[in-house]
């Protein structure tokens, strides 16, 4: 299996590393708010309808003007899950991004992925550990792991893990992250381009 893993992972990892390089070159503040939202959108919600929901919010000028809860509600309703929460949350988001903002320099990629997660834990509602992650994979931070069903199945069945609980707690996320990590020195493949590539092995695709 692990030898599969990489002659497969060998066939696209041109266009993986081509998607963690578009990544790491976010630096518009507007581009890492939306990408906040996108990431806020996400649970339990398919992507590409996530991501046709931030280009709406993106002609409404949400990062530049005042969007009110009811219009971000109405983008939100068609095209993700738990659409009135999330609402909630992305209406909410701006002051919280300006509190991120000043905290961290955000097109500093070199700075430390795990203070950012557990800041961003702690502090943007809706945002969990595996979000956060997410979040910060996206726009070109590095090394942390997105624990979603999608890659858990698969460390399922490259017996890195054992059997996967429904939810997982913090405690339980970061020890399976050092598992993931682990296996990953092992095949000299890092963690975010074996997220891509499970992705890809599954769609067809790289996304994000």
């Amino acid at each position: 299996m692990k030898s599969f893993v990489i002659e497969d992972y060998n066939k696209i990892k041109s266009v993986i590393a081509t998607r963690l390089n578009q990544f790491s070159k976010i630096v518009d503040k507007s581009e890492i708010f939306y990408e906040l939202c996108f990431c806020l959108l996400t649970p339990q919600s398919n992507a590409k309808r996530c991501a046709l929901a931030i280009e709406d919010l993106k002609e409404l000028d949400l990062f530049n003007s005042e969007v009110d809860l009811e219009q971000i509600g109405g983008v939100l309703k068609t095209k993700t899950r738990f659409h009135n929460n999330k609402a909630k949350y992305v209406h909410n988001l701006k002051p919280l991004f300006e509190d991120l903002w000043k905290n961290f320099d955000l097109t500093d990629k070199n700075l430390d992925s795990y203070e950012l997660r557990n800041w961003l834990i702690k502090n943007i509602k809706g945002l969990g550990i595996k979000e956060s992650s997410h979040y910060l994979r996206n726009i070109g931070f590095r090394n942390l792991a997105i624990l979603d069903r999608h890659i858990l199945r698969n460390l399922h069945e490259l017996e890195v893990i054992g059997d996967i609980s429904k939810g997982l707690s913090k405690n339980e996320y970061l020890l399976i992250e050092e598992m993931f990590s682990s296996y990953c020195i092992n095949v000299g493949i890092s963690m975010d381009e074996l997220d891509l590539y499970f992705w890809y092995s599954e769609t067809g695709e790289v996304f994000k």
